[in-house]
């Protein structure tokens, strides 16, 4: 993979738009240490939740863990 192609999937994953998981398989399963570490070469933030994440989380959370009576 290009420097380039890596630097995209490191902006694709800033933004949010690709989890930590699809990126660190895309690059060959380097840990998470190291996408901390390509982000800040690169001068990359990390990515902010999306809006609405808590309210897909709690439904899911309900689905997998209903209330017991």
């Amino acid at each position: 993979m290009t420097d380039a192609e890596t630097t995209a999937l490191l902006a694709r994953y800033s933004r949010a738009e690709i989890s930590a998981v699809q990126l660190r398989r895309a690059l060959g399963g380097i840990s998470y240490g190291d996408v901390l570490v390509e982000l800040a070469r690169r001068d990359l933030p990390l990515p902010t939740p999306r809006t609405g994440s808590a309210e897909r989380i709690a439904r899911a959370r309900a689905v997998l863990f209903p209330p017991t009576a």
